[in-house]
């Protein structure tokens, strides 16, 4: 049996209600914050399942490293050439699952294509699965999400890459345990936007590392100031094991009305590790499908996205 090193993030659930106020704003960052955070209430209430199709490119990619390729036809070492040592596109039918007021987004994948060979049939089970209420539905959803983990390259598992993850910081539930400060008005996309910064500075973290030590986030919200609409967000967590970095940028889905995950790109490099991996997922096919009162979804026993 094959072992390998693996370095994890996880998430484990924090309660807290210290109090963290923002940093001093330039003019109007108060309220263009407080109409984000409005605007994250209503998004959550919008769905309870969120589906599309994901294009998943992953590329383990090694950075120039002097010196590490000698051997005897090469006595005096010299420069292992970088570039992309491995690289593999998935195809994957992907669910957000809401969970409840405040508790944010769980992914699951169900890949069907590797590389452009067919790996299953397409059934849309997740979908099948969540919209009949089966008692088990979560735990077979995670066996098929386990299955599609499997396609994964590299030795750091991603728990962190959720398109919603950061989105949710704003939340009424979770907000005041970071700092936000004022980074500016941006351009993207010839949208005007307003970048804020954010830090979290209540102990203990939302996040823990495998071994239960904090593990602080930071990062940065682009926002509309006129709507609150949070259109990109980034997020960085970095412990001795492993740094990770997560961006999404999001797009109006006109059909839906609402805005939705475009684009993920995500890197990770392990301490140990010489390889670093980029990952780039692309939704499309965007379905909303939306549980009445009576079938809330719920959040799963013993799961906790914080």
């Amino acid at each position: 049996m094959r072992h390998r090193t693996t370095a994890i993030l996880t998430l484990s659930l924090v309660v807290g209600a210290s109090v963290i106020s923002s940093a001093q704003p330039k003019d109007g960052f108060h309220t263009v914050l407080a109409s984000a955070m409005r605007y994250v209430v209503a998004y959550e209430q919008k769905f309870s399942l969120l589906v599309s199709e994901e294009l998943y490119v992953q590329e383990l990619q090694r950075p120039a490293n002097p010196g590490s390729n000698l051997s005897r036809t090469n006595p005096g070492g010299g420069m292992v050439s970088p570039g992309a040592v491995k690289r593999q596109v998935l195809r994957s039918d992907y669910l957000l699952v809401q969970l409840g007021d405040g508790d944010g987004w769980m992914p699951f994948r169900d890949t069907f294509e590797l590389n452009g060979s067919k790996v299953r049939d397409r059934e849309d089970r997740l979908v099948k699965l969540f919209l009949s209420n089966d008692a088990m539905r979560f735990d077979d959803a995670a066996r098929i999400m386990q299955a599609s983990t499997e396609f994964n390259i590299g030795n750091v598992a991603r728990t962190i890459n959720i398109p919603t993850l950061a989105l949710m910081f704003l939340h009424p539930r979770v907000n005041e345990r970071f700092v936000f400060t004022d980074e500016g008005d941006e351009t993207i996309g010839g949208r005007l936007v307003r970048r804020a910064a954010y830090r979290e500075a209540v102990r203990p973290t939302l996040i823990k590392t495998t071994r239960g030590r904090d593990l602080a986030l930071t990062g940065h919200l682009w926002i509309d100031p006129l709507t609150g609409t949070v259109v990109k967000t980034d997020l960085n967590a970095a412990d001795p094991a492993v740094r990770a970095s997560v961006t999404v940028t999001f797009t109006k889905n006109d059909a839906l009305e609402i805005w939705v995950p475009e684009k993920m790109e995500e890197w990770y490099k392990a301490a140990l590790g010489l390889d670093e991996i980029v990952a780039t997922a692309t939704y499309s096919n965007v379905r909303r499908f939306t549980v009445g009162t009576t079938e809330k979804l719920g959040k799963p026993p013993g799961f906790d996205i914080w």
